[in-house]
């Protein structure tokens, strides 16, 4: 059984507005100042702990437990209407699951946070035969921690890993899975190519084509 994992955020659904929102709100209300978006977005893919240590080194590991929560609160139930689905998105995902292939949706957001983007983005969230969560795992992307658990609840033998960034590359190759860029996001096409993953495409909306190709698929 094959098995396809997408990353979210800028593979399927553009949220950079919604995470700088929701990270300079949490700032906010613990009392520190709004942070750059471009200094924030530079972080984007890894987990959230480390977003905001970036720009706050000094502190505690429990203030950047309350921040973090605080971000994950907020997009949950503020900033993802600022999400916008990555056009085809939805569709290469009907589309995929027409020809047999199984999904799931890796990462580093909660599930709360999924739920709201998705919703938000119009994707349809029973596209997916399991979600993974930055709740379900002790570590999220780039360690393999989410891939092998959507692995083994699904018993693939052959795993894919979509995503806009370096570190969806490294995942995949952690877990001995295939990689696919994709070029929706903030990282060029010439950095990617350095991390030498197996595809690169412009859009998750030409995974169709290419699982086609592949697997002689109608």
């Amino acid at each position: 059984m094959v098995l396809l994992c997408f990353d979210m955020d800028n593979t399927l659904l553009r949220s950079n507005k919604v995470h700088v929102e929701a990270f300079n709100r949490a700032f906010i209300l613990n009392g520190l100042k709004k942070v750059k978006a471009g200094k924030l977005i530079a972080q984007f893919g890894k987990v959230g702990q480390i977003v905001i240590r970036s720009a706050y080194p000094r502190l505690s590991k429990s203030a950047v437990q309350k921040i973090l929560h605080d971000h994950n609160r907020l997009v949950a139930h503020e900033t993802a209407k600022y999400v916008k689905q990555i056009k085809d998105a939805d569709s290469a995902l009907k589309k995929l699951k027409k020809m047999g292939f199984r999904l799931a949706l890796l990462t580093n957001c909660t599930h709360g946070e999924i739920k709201a983007m998705l919703r938000h983005a119009r994707i349809n969230i029973n596209s997916f035969d399991v979600l993974v969560g930055a709740d379900d795992v002790r570590h999220g992307k780039p360690w393999p921690d989410e891939i092998m658990k959507a692995k083994k609840a699904l018993n693939a033998h052959t795993v894919y890993m979509i995503g806009d960034s370096i570190y969806d590359v490294r995942t995949g190759k952690k877990a001995n899975a295939k990689t696919i860029s994709v070029l929706t996001g903030d990282f060029p096409r010439k950095q990617l190519l350095k991390e030498k993953p197996d595809y690169i495409l412009k859009s998750a909306a030409d995974v169709p084509k290419l699982m086609k190709k592949i697997y002689n698929k109608k």
